[in-house]
């Protein structure tokens, strides 16, 4: 066929459409369609070109469940069944048991594992087939029937192995995967493959539980994921529990400043509400400040100084010893 130079108006004007029904499937979280995904599994390997499986097994719960599962197959080539079923019932029991019990004396991996409803890049040869009928996009058909109907699979010779979309998926307003609750990801199943992330930023288990202490948080190296365990311990208390320095204190507020690997100084000004409590005390309260403000902060009021900004984001004062208020309110 003729060489595709460009693209009409028409054509272009589909891209978002094609966005957007890729972007449902990769987030679908329903249950992987086993009968479904057999068939689309029986398409992929015929259009390779390979001889059909005999043995079909899952869905599992998870990428790590399914390791297992291939895992314990690779074990059992000798072992006979009377069919598919009896098969897959022995497989799905006995890899509940080893995570039932922790038994992980066994290789895990997931370089056999392909993606399912996460391959992304199908995107590209379903557009190009069917709005420019660009041949030879046909050989991954398969492959775009189970992606509508399953999470990732293991296609082995004679066997495939199926598991199930994620249950959960949480997302920020940005449409980055953040949850500060859970997993921003979650599995059935064991717990081994959630992911945890806030706005984006991979974490760890124990960040999202607030089960760290400011210690922990100097000693990581990810300047990213130091961050993010700085905002959810709260930046006023890490100031005060990691021993950071006093710079200077007047009758405006106290200067703080923490030095931090690799980033750029954690610097607050802590003040008193002007207005008193209902019991009559006075709150204190911290707010962030630019250490690189008027040539580098030195006092405290020249800290909350650089705090009034016009919208445009610069100062209001030229010089700290232009805020000189008459009346706190």
């Amino acid at each position: 066929m003729p060489k595709l130079e460009e693209l009409t108006p028409e054509q272009i004007a589909k891209f978002g459409f094609y966005v957007q029904k890729w972007l449902k499937i990769g987030l679908d979280t329903t249950e992987c369609d086993f009968d479904k995904a057999i068939a689309a599994a029986k398409k992929c390997y015929a259009l390779k070109g390979l001889p059909e499986p005999t043995k079909f097994l899952g869905p599992f719960n998870n990428p790590f469940e399914s390791s297992i599962a291939t895992s314990v197959l690779s074990k059992w080539v000798d072992k006979s069944f009377e069919n598919n079923t009896a098969l897959n019932e022995a497989l799905m029991k006995e890899v509940a048991s080893i995570i039932e019990n922790k038994r992980f004396d066994f290789p895990s991996d997931l370089a056999n594992q392909i993606y399912g409803n996460h391959e992304y890049w199908l995107s590209y040869y379903d557009y190009f087939r069917t709005e420019c009928a660009i041949t030879g996009c046909e050989i991954t058909d398969g492959l775009m029937d189970m992606a509508i109907v399953c999470g990732w699979w293991t296609p082995l010779a004679g066997a495939c192995v199926f598991q199930h979309r994620p249950e959960q998926i949480h997302f920020d307003d940005r449409r980055r995967i953040h949850n500060t609750e859970g997993p921003a990801i979650k599995f059935r199943g064991s717990p081994y493959n959630n992911v945890y992330a806030l706005h984006g930023i991979r974490v760890k288990e124990n960040v999202i539980r607030r089960n760290y202490t400011a210690a922990d948080i100097d000693k990581e190296s990810n300047v990213e994921v130091r961050r993010v365990m700085i905002d959810l311990y709260g930046q006023e208390k890490y100031l005060l529990d990691s021993n950071s320095k006093v710079v200077h204190a007047d009758d405006f507020g106290t200067l703080y400043s923490k030095e931090q690997s690799n980033d750029e100084i954690l610097m607050m000004v802590k003040v008193i509400n002007a207005t008193p409590e209902p019991d009559g005390s006075f709150k204190d309260y911290f707010v962030r400040v630019d250490p690189k403000a008027y040539n580098g902060l030195k006092t405290a009021h020249a800290a909350v100084a650089s705090t009034w900004r016009n919208k445009d984001g610069s100062m209001v004062f030229g010089s700290p010893n232009d805020y000189d208020p008459d009346i706190q309110t």
